[in-house]
């Protein structure tokens, strides 16, 4: 297959992938002639090209402040909020009860482990242990002696002994 076409009053033949490269060439000297000419008219003595001046505007400072009142607005994080959330008081004086946590049996030298609450700790390792009302407590196995394990939670040193029969 062929490609006809003038040029300089010949018939010329070309195949196809040429007749493509020379169209692609002349467009490209076309696009070049053009942003030549642009340059140099800029380039020119007399001749300036335009300078758009765009004006400096300062970034506006965001601030939020949390509604407390629906006179103040909403909370635009949660719309559907009726208020701020209420936090329940700590009590401190029993933050939890240590009949939760139970030894279920500990490991002979050379290394000793303790289970505690279905999880195995070694000494000095700390983990979460899953209590029985569905909740996880955070707990440090301070010491690990023959019938009985040394935890601390919340700060407070706790001993857990072995269940008799066990």
């Amino acid at each position: 297959m062929t490609f006809r076409g003038y040029f300089m009053n010949e018939h010329v033949h070309l195949k196809p992938t040429t007749a493509r490269l020379a169209v692609i060439l002349a467009l490209l000297s076309l696009v070049s002639h053009q942003s030549f000419s642009k340059d140099a008219a800029a380039k020119q003595p007399g001749k300036f090209a335009p300078i758009q001046v765009v004006p400096e505007l300062p970034i506006p400072q965001s601030a939020f402040v949390v509604a407390t009142q629906p006179s103040e607005g909403r909370n635009p994080f949660f719309p559907l909020s009726s208020g701020r959330a209420v936090v329940p008081p700590i009590n401190r004086e029993n933050p939890f009860d240590v009949t939760s946590f139970v030894l279920n049996g500990i490991t002979s030298p050379p290394r000793r482990t303790a289970m505690i609450n279905g999880r195995t700790f070694e000494p000095g390792e700390e983990g979460e242990v899953r209590l029985p009302a569905g909740g996880r407590m955070l707990i440090k196995v301070e010491e690990i002696k023959s019938e009985s394990a040394v935890i601390l939670v919340g700060g407070v040193r706790h001993e857990l002994r072995l269940r008799a029969g066990v």
